[in-house]
């Protein structure tokens, strides 16, 4: 009998309602199933055209999730393999290799739909054992997969899970409480499918952790390494049990407890890392053709993949926040409870007749660099009283005087600009400004600051930093409306005011979680997605 066979005997013969032969076809079927699906993406990604690749990597996926995710062995498994099209029309389009690996995986996906995953059986069964012996437990996953662990218990006697049960990211696990058991399906890794993080084991809050496995599927190399640890040592037996001893500074020890379903039960044995899908899926992602991305997920269905270093704009409702609206970065200072604000508009309104760029800037930018270099601190004053109360004024003061070919640095507000001029009495009637073509001078002055503008981004000048310097000043004078919706709703749209130079409207979506691990095309970048189109980019 091989050793995976056994050690499920060993687990089954205490309860004997289930059969044993039906889990070891359940195992045998599950792992023809990898294979053929493992053949299957590895070729089509070989044969680099597009249509070809977008398939492998919704076939790599599934399988991801599969091998990560306590799945129930049902149709949903053959539908998923049924998407990509017939034996018949893979063939056509890819070769007969294709059609046979294809043809394989569809008999082991209806073999297995009536029987029990014995990675769910085994999860029940750890589950119950610690709810009867009173053991706190926390199980940790990825969102998405939370249903799949609920579905074990679907009677109301067997309510064993509660909210307080998951962690979802190393937040939740950081600010947990200590517990007993930690569970853990899949293999350890440090982003994308089976992602954890190292804290779990450089720094753990339990005394036993349960691990349950498909073989072939190996923790990545360093998960959880402390340099200041002594170094672990790691056994397996027939009762899947492992002394794990890990240490910091006051050597806390912990067990740790492997069970493998597969063709084995050692994390070696029988396999090389040709066989590991999760190695072979990563070195399939060449460099260039995909990009690292961060999910920021906006609700139940949708999210937005950013690059790592991305400059999000976005809002903070936080009461007392210095920035309410900024640039953060996915995941380091963009964090839930924050909203996303994606801008929608147009060019740039500019209006009014063509003044030559230069002619009223030359006059207030020249005043104001005077006043500022004699005093500085009692400008920003007069400016602070008469209602201009921006963060880093002073730096802001110093930018709006110099000049720039083809751009006006000035306030992005168009009553921050009025206010300027007000405060620098610019003209040759004092307080009252000369007129100018039928209007005030200072409205001349920003219809000419508007112009520049517009000319800089049409000819590609500055593009983002000018839109987002006016994007910035028509977010701060929204404040209090956004304040209003974003305490009302989770997602909401509010109108560029008209008498903007931008014309459009902003789209505000409430963050629910952020998460590392994915690698994408440039074209899924910056744009609301379905949660099932960008899972398929999880590495």
């Amino acid at each position: 009998m091989p050793a995976t066979a056994s050690l499920v005997f060993d687990f089954f013969e205490n309860h004997p309602s289930f059969s044993i032969e039906r889990h070891e076809i359940a195992m045998a079927a599950f792992g023809v199933l990898r294979r053929s699906m493992r053949s299957i993406v590895v070729s089509l990604r070989d044969g680099g055209d597009h249509e070809a690749c977008e398939t492998a990597d919704r076939l790599r996926s599934s399988l991801s999730e599969w091998l990560t995710v306590p799945v129930p062995f049902d149709g949903a498994i053959l539908a998923a393999l049924q998407t990509i099209g017939s034996p018949v029309e893979l063939e056509a389009r890819w070769g007969r290799d294709i059609r046979n690996a294809f043809d394989s995986a569809l008999c082991a996906a209806q073999s297995i739909q009536l029987i029990q995953n014995p990675i769910r059986e085994r999860l029940r069964a750890v589950i119950r054992d610690l709810d009867v012996g009173g053991l706190p437990f926390r199980i940790y996953c990825h969102r998405t997969a939370r249903a799949h662990f609920e579905s074990l218990f679907t009677k109301p006697e067997d309510a064993l899970l509660g909210e307080v049960t998951f962690l979802h990211s190393v937040c939740d696990y950081r600010d947990s409480d200590t517990f007993d058991t930690l569970i853990k399906v899949g293999p350890f890794r440090s982003w994308g499918w089976g992602s954890a993080p190292d804290a779990i084991k450089a720094a753990p809050r339990f005394g036993t952790l349960v691990q349950i496995v498909w073989a072939g599927c190996a923790d990545e190399p360093g998960f959880g390494y402390d340099p200041v640890a002594p170094s672990a040592s790691e056994t397996t037996g027939s009762a899947a049990q492992a002394a794990d001893e890990s240490a910091l500074g006051t050597r806390i020890s912990w067990t740790q407890r492997v069970t493998r379903f597969g063709d084995d039960d050692g994390p070696t044995a029988g396999y090389s890392s040709e066989d590991d899908e999760f190695q072979v899926f990563g070195r399939l992602n060449q460099p260039g053709q995909k990009r690292r991305a961060t999910l920021v997920q906006i609700d139940g269905e949708q999210g937005i993949l950013y690059l790592p270093h991305s400059q999000v704009l976005s809002f903070d409702p936080a009461t007392g926040t210095d920035v309410p609206v900024g640039h953060r970065l996915p995941g380091e200072t963009l964090l839930p409870g924050m909203f996303v604000i994606l801008p929608q508009h147009d060019d740039l309104d500019l209006g009014g007749s063509q003044i030559q760029a230069g002619f009223f800037s030359s006059v207030w930018k020249t005043r104001l660099a005077a006043e500022y270099m004699a005093d500085p601190c009692g400008l920003v004053g007069r400016l602070k009283a008469n209602g201009i109360r921006l963060l880093n004024l002073h730096s802001s003061v110093g930018r709006w005087s110099r000049t720039s070919s083809g751009v006006l640095p000035a306030p992005g507000d168009r009553c921050h600009f009025q206010m300027l001029i007000q405060v620098l009495r610019v003209g040759l009637d004092g307080v009252t400004p000369p007129k100018h073509e039928g209007g005030p001078w200072w409205q001349s002055a920003w219809n000419e600051i508007r112009h520049a503008r517009g000319d800089a981004i049409q000819t590609g000048r500055h593009e983002h930093q000018l839109i987002d310097e006016e994007l910035l000043g028509i977010l701060g004078g929204l404040l209090p409306a956004i304040r209003c919706e974003a305490a009302a709703t989770k997602a909401f749209p509010l109108v560029i005011p008209s008498d903007r130079a931008l014309h459009g409207s902003f789209s505000f979506y409430k963050i629910l979680s952020t998460e590392d691990g994915f690698l994408a095309p440039d074209t899924e970048l910056n744009a609301v997605r379905e949660l099932n189109t960008i899972y398929q980019w999880r590495a």
